[in-house]
């Protein structure tokens, strides 16, 4: 009898087991995000808002060729993006930590919608309201620069 019940019981935990696999999340490009998992995480209160890019590489950024950022402080945020002249919206993940790098004291873990993630070495000048960006990427230094906006561009 009491073999009966234990089999039972462990035939339960497997079937729950098992069930959960056809009830858990679907979500995709989630090669790190949960949320920042690891020590020392933290999301900048002053990454918070609507950012504009004005600078590509030192070179300013022509009108109908910005893209936007927003952050809403609490690991998710926007790209505002123009691709053949249409408005697009893309999902993004992030998260921040202190950097060891030499580059800035923080970085960023910035994972758009349809891609992996970056690690963005970050850094604020003109009161905080102009976002400096910097990341190696094919061994090649890109630095943007981002300016504070009121609100989304569309």
């Amino acid at each position: 009898m009491k073999k009966e019940k234990l089999l039972h019981y462990l035939m339960c935990a497997v079937m729950v087991m098992g069930m959960s696999v056809f009830f858990s999340s679907c979500e995709t490009d989630s090669y790190w995000w949960d949320g920042p998992g690891y020590e020392g995480y933290m999301y900048d209160p002053t990454l918070t808002g609507y950012w504009v890019l004005v600078q590509d590489n030192s070179r300013p950024v022509a009108p109908g060729r910005e893209n936007y950022l927003m952050f809403n402080g609490r690991g998710y945020g926007n790209y505002y993006y123009y691709e053949n002249g249409r408005r697009y919206i893309m999902d993004t993940y992030y998260d921040c930590q202190y950097s060891n790098s030499g580059v800035s004291d923080f970085q960023m873990n910035l994972q758009y919608g349809n891609g992996y993630p970056t690690t963005i070495n970050y850094w604020f000048t003109n009161g905080r309201n102009t976002l400096w960006m910097q990341w190696r990427e094919y061994g090649r230094v890109n630095t943007y620069v981002y300016d504070r906006i009121n609100g989304a561009p569309w």
